[in-house]
């Protein structure tokens, strides 16, 4: 089979399984603090000042990193980072693409305005969550002079350490898997070499990849060429011939979706800023 590795931007969790069955009434007290836990927490502050500095600079930074995260899930679709193993000629080679969330494979363009701006606007939702965390401290002492107004005021003191930590653990995990996608993805470019230039797949094919992946030989320098060669050489030449039909039919049959004019980046220079984000 060929080597698929596919680097996923969200974490799979598998439910235990139990042999036992738990008595009725903590069953039903556990299903109804999951569905509890499940209910997501809404920020809901409509701009309304307490008059307290400290509290309000704490209100103002919550109220922005709440937007931003919210900006940030509806203009950043997590894609796939994928990898195919494959031999051609005597050589190894890896084929690197990005799938969107319904399995279609993206453009180079689309992948590379996708990797470098959400890495940049991902570091920047984590910087303002640890700016945020910052004036906890001081707005929890300043709530008390709120008077009768801390009443009110109250559910954002509690609500706001909850968009922070979303801000501080949830993004940080996107955006720490967003940077190694993007070295993955950066890394596939500075090597790829045209299809064409191997002579075993047809016109049609070599065009969608040429818009849809990145072709990079490993070598012995490569970390991965180890496990490459060991998995290839495994395999019998009618093995891997088999695999290389298979794939050029797969990439027949591909459809290549039209580009956000918007959402698209042809200057791969602009990757290198990325080195600066660690």
């Amino acid at each position: 089979m060929k080597r698929l590795l596919c680097f996923l931007l969200m974490t799979l969790t598998l439910a235990p399984v139990c042999l036992t069955a738990a008595p009725a009434d903590t069953k039903a007290k556990k299903e109804k603090k999951d569905k509890k836990e499940k209910t997501p927490y809404v920020w809901d502050w409509d701009g309304t000042r307490s008059g307290d500095k400290d509290f309000d600079d704490y209100l103002v930074a919550v109220d922005n990193l709440w937007k931003n995260m919210q900006t940030y899930s509806a203009t950043f679709e997590q894609y796939t980072y994928c990898q195919d193993t494959l031999a051609i000629n005597g050589k190894y080679y890896v084929m690197a693409y990005m799938r969107d969330k319904n399995n279609n494979k993206v453009t180079r363009s689309q992948a590379n305005w996708q990797v470098y701006h959400s890495v940049l606007a991902g570091t920047s939702i984590v910087l303002d969550a640890t700016s945020a965390s910052l004036l906890t401290a001081s707005a929890t002492l300043a709530l008390p002079n709120l008077g009768l107004n801390a009443l009110f005021f109250g559910k954002y003191m509690k609500g706001g350490p909850l968009v922070i930590a979303r801000g501080t653990k949830e993004m940080a995990a996107i955006a720490k898997t967003n940077k190694a996608n993007a070295r993955a993805w950066k890394a596939a470019q500075a090597a790829a070499v045209d299809p064409a230039t191997l002579g075993v797949f047809s016109d049609e094919v070599v065009e969608k990849m040429n818009k849809c992946c990145y072709l990079k030989e490993i070598v012995v320098t490569d970390p991965e060429y180890t496990v490459v060669v060991e998995t290839m050489t495994a395999k019998s030449e009618e093995q891997m011939q088999a695999e290389l039909a298979a794939l050029g039919d797969s990439w027949e049959s591909t459809i290549v979706l039209p580009e956000d004019a918007g959402q698209s980046l042809n200057d791969l220079d602009n990757l290198d800023d990325l080195d600066d984000l660690d």
